[in-house]
């Protein structure tokens, strides 16, 4: 018996459909936690550098110091990248 022979029926008064779809999990996949993190920009920047399982800013205006930062600090709001990641630059830009 189908919903359209339910919903012919002589005694049927009312008829409620309802469609849930399941959700979505991308092809059955389990669901994975989102890409963005908070130094997205830092992760994909040509400047960025690994240290000890950290990334680092190494932008021509941090090399003024002499090493690396911490991106906490690079990108501080009187950091020398800042918030808006003003040295920011990717590979795919070229």
């Amino acid at each position: 018996m189908s919903v359209l022979d339910i919903a012919t029926r002589p005694d049927a008064k009312t008829v409620q459909l309802v469609f849930a779809s399941p959700p979505c999990t991308g092809h059955s996949r389990p669901v994975m936690r989102a890409l963005v993190t908070s130094f997205r920009a830092c992760e994909l920047c040509i400047y960025s550098t690994a240290r000890a399982g950290r990334l680092l800013c190494d932008s021509p205006a941090v090399r003024l110091t002499g090493q690396p930062e911490t991106l906490e600090v690079a990108r501080a709001a009187t950091g020398s990248c800042g918030p808006n990641a003003r040295h920011l630059d990717m590979p795919g830009w070229h």
